[in-house]
């Protein structure tokens, strides 16, 4: 059943703050009394700010003390009216007004540091305003146990924002010249124009020490200043683990925290962009947690529209310049290795012709494929003379299978018929799009790191039929990503048309390496017809391999024409049967996907509205993304599903 979306829910009235808790104001507390002032009594948010003639406790301790119970009231009587009636959502066209219902929360337990935190901010191509905003920012977090460089041109350290320096001895203006590498144990590497919210830092070091994690980084959004409604906030940036070969065509994170030998190790520049950022994510190859929480905004001019931002131009931040269709993506190939393309199918002549003649026509170099037609009990004659046609022409190779149909068994044994180094399994029912599609699957199979490829797959009408497996957010646990959007929609953060991680692929088409295919003993047998490719793709896992979302392979998939789709109660039962196995076999393992934020709701259509996580939720994900091996499916995780109680996570 879909989740409805709901309006906003109006909070209660909340219980007066001690009087002897006094702090000074924060982003987080004054979002939080944004909201409250609008849905209930003045005299329950006076309390939230000190009296001019109070004297203001700037103590770590009652900072902290304060922030958390503010945030913590709102969201939990928020909650749990929620649940009550179902769950909030929301639209990504209402981002703006989730981010005023939803003020982040101090991490769980408070966050104690041996020494200060030095921040590095990049000035040197911001204007002051943006930098100002940036600073403030640093001044409002609720652990203050940081010092700041900001290295900036001339323009700057002449401007009055550098009087920053005058009146707060934890910053210091410098030009690049001057730039001094830091040495803390934390280091946190921004650009001027990025607003850091007040529990940032602190949800930054907690991510890093839980992990005794080499990087840390989370997600952020856009945004643009209000002098009526603060800060609007639009086009966020939510990721999942972290994976390098999608940032080389995303945004950056906006906020990178490293460990003292990642930045020793790492070439710094500063062009005002994201150098830095994606400096510090290429060189780390240790524990890198990932934050589910917007700890960042990027930060334009003010503008006059109060619904958002104007679409960004060429140079500003976040700018990814004009969509680029998957197929149009060049990839030099890194070698020519001979590849096995197994084709289970039976009669079917027009498919069968259609599949392979693209395969042929659009490979770089067609003499490379060994194509294997595993022939599952053929009778047409048009389909027979076919075979005999390509067997005769050196176009492929008939493999006669007369058994009973079971996908894994005939793809098992025609991969076996080869000697190529590269398999592809493939449907009968497929048109390749993708020219040179060969030399970016050996490209991408090049990584050892990967453990299978598969294909963007379109329906015959141009709308998405598979962008990667994504699990967790369905009842059904699995579902093809970008099911039904149009093929031009680039998908939530460009996922649809950006190589990516993703924790299974299609069966239609899916490539691995023979090496990797031998080590775990081929496709599983027991699962007939379907779910054994999810199978595959977890146990590739389990050994510690990426499975990768290659967009710019790209075919239009004519899904099960051949056998059809489950349309009687026994196709159904016996589908259920075999999915039955799957759940079994790898329990939480389907409906954790590492590659999604928990911000995204679950239960409907995948990437369509927004939540908010439980603390239980946030923890979880960090910990899952900050082990040596993300990737690695954890079956039933009965052990560790207790350490991610609510009384066990502090």
């Amino acid at each position: 059943m879909r989740r409805k979306t709901l309006e906003p829910i109006t909070l209660p009235e909340l219980p007066p703050l001690p009087d002897n808790d006094v702090i000074a104001p924060s982003s987080a507390a004054a979002a939080v009394g944004s909201v409250i002032a609008r849905q209930v009594p003045v005299a329950a948010v006076d309390a939230t700010r000190p009296s001019t003639r109070q004297q203001v406790d700037l103590r770590p301790a009652a900072q902290w003390q304060r922030t958390a119970r503010i945030a913590e009231l709102a969201d939990d009587a928020r909650r749990g009216i929620a649940d009550l009636v179902g769950g909030a959502t929301y639209p990504l066209a209402a981002y703006d007004r989730f981010r005023r219902d939803h003020p982040l929360r101090p991490p769980p337990r408070p966050v104690r540091l041996d020494s200060p935190i030095a921040i590095v901010v990049d000035a040197s191509h911001a204007a002051p305003f943006l930098l100002r905003e940036t600073l403030r920012s640093l001044q409002e977090q609720t652990l203050p146990e940081w010092h700041a460089t900001v290295v900036a041109p001339a323009a700057i350290l002449d401007h009055p924002v550098a009087s920053f320096a005058d009146v707060d001895a934890r910053f210091r203006f410098v030009g690049e010249d001057r730039f001094e590498r830091p040495d803390a144990a934390w280091s946190l590497w921004i650009t001027a124009g990025t607003m850091v919210d007040a529990v940032g830092l602190a949800w930054l070091v907690f991510a890093g020490e839980r992990c005794a994690a080499e990087l840390v980084f989370a997600d952020h959004d856009h945004g643009v200043a209000e002098v009526d409604e603060g800060h609007l906030r639009a086009d966020p940036w939510l990721y999942g683990t972290l994976d390098k070969a999608m940032l080389t065509m995303v945004p950056a994170p906006a906020a990178v925290l490293a460990s003292a030998g990642l930045v020793a190790r790492t070439a710094m520049t500063f062009d005002g962009g994201e150098g830095n950022q994606r400096a510090l994510i290429t060189a780390a190859n240790g524990r890198i947690p990932h934050v589910p929480r917007l700890l960042a905004t990027r930060l334009e001019l003010p503008l006059t529209a109060r619904g958002g931002k104007d679409t960004l131009k060429d140079g500003q931040p976040g700018y990814l310049g004009p969509a680029t269709r998957p197929s149009e993506v060049a990839i030099r190939a890194p070698g020519d290795d001979r590849v096995a393309v197994v084709i289970p199918s039976r009669d079917a002549a027009d498919l069968l012709s259609r599949a392979i003649g693209t395969l042929r026509s659009k490979a770089r170099t067609p003499d490379r494929l060994d194509i294997v037609v595993v022939d599952n009990r053929s009778t047409d004659p048009g389909a027979l003379a076919l075979m005999e046609e390509l067997e005769r022409g050196g176009a492929a190779r008939r493999y006669p299978f007369d058994r009973p149909f079971n996908w894994g068994l005939a793809s098992n044994e025609g991969a076996r018929s080869s000697d190529a180094p590269v398999i592809v399994f493939a449907n009968n029912d497929i048109e390749m799009l993708s020219e040179g599609w060969d030399d970016i699957l050996l490209a991408a199979l090049a990584d050892p790191t990967v453990g299978a490829v598969g294909a963007r797959l379109l329906y015959p009408n141009g709308t998405v039929q598979h962008g990667g497996i994504v699990f967790g957010m369905t009842p059904n646990h699995a579902e093809h990503e970008g099911r039904g959007v149009p093929a031009t929609d680039p998908g939530p953060n460009r996922r649809l048309v950006v190589p990516r991680a993703a924790v299974a692929m299609t069966g239609a088409f899916l490539a691995v390496r023979r090496d990797d295919f031998e080590a775990i003993g081929g496709i599983d047998t027991t699962m007939q017809i379907a779910h054994s490719d999810f199978d595959f793709c977890l146990r590739l896992r389990e050994r510690g391999l990426v499975i990768r979302y290659e967009p710019g392979i790209e075919a239009i998939h004519f899904e099960s024409v051949t056998r059809g789709m489950n349309a009687t109660k026994a196709d159904v039962a016996f589908d259920e049967s075999e999915r039955a196995d799957l759940m079994r076999r790898w329990g939480t393992s389907l409906i954790e996907d590492i590659g999604v934020s928990p911000y995204w709701s679950r239960g409907g259509t995948p990437f369509e509205t927004l939540r908010e996580p439980s603390m239980v939720e946030i923890v979880r994900h960090i910990d899952r993304t900050g082990r040596d091996r993300p990737w690695m499916p954890s079956r039933r995780e009965a052990q560790e599903e207790a350490a991610w109680r609510p009384e066990a996570i502090g």
